[in-house]
């Protein structure tokens, strides 16, 4: 299942929403903050197992976007409590945490960085290279070291 456009356009609305509530301003997005203090309407989610399920991965910084998708679900699940509902299937997870942890404003003025490579972006933001790409992509973007 894909993505609509307007899905992909009110999950980043939303992502947009929790970033400035917090009122973040640089990378990276601190995923354990939000799940620890979420915002009214949510309840907060214990992220004690994760590190035990994502101590060791194929990616580093996979279990911050377990994180992310983690909180998605959570907003679907208590949606009723917020204006409107999202779409809640994986497709929709792994966006929203690609979304939340690579806000679009920031990669767009992080890619105009001269001499910036995916590695590096990819560690700015504290995601997997694979994720950034995908982000990248789909704002349109290129930086060293994409394929």
């Amino acid at each position: 299942m894909t993505l609509s456009p307007d899905d992909q356009r009110r999950i980043e609305e939303l992502t947009i929403k929790i970033v400035d509530h917090y009122d973040f301003g640089h990378p990276p997005i601190p995923i354990e903050k939000i799940l620890s203090d979420p915002p009214e309407g949510l309840a907060s989610v214990d992220i004690s197992d994760l590190s035990l399920v994502f101590g060791i991965g194929e990616h580093r910084y996979e279990y911050r976007m377990a994180m992310a998708r983690l909180l998605y679900r959570e907003i679907c699940r208590t949606s009723a409590t917020w204006e409107e509902s999202y779409p809640y299937s994986n497709d929709a997870a792994r966006y929203f945490a690609t979304s939340l942890l690579v806000p679009a404003k920031w990669a767009v003025k992080g890619a105009k960085r001269p001499f910036i490579s995916l590695q590096q972006l990819s560690e700015d933001f504290q995601v997997p290279d694979y994720a950034m790409a995908s982000r990248l992509v789909q704002l349109g973007k290129r930086v060293k070291g994409m394929t």
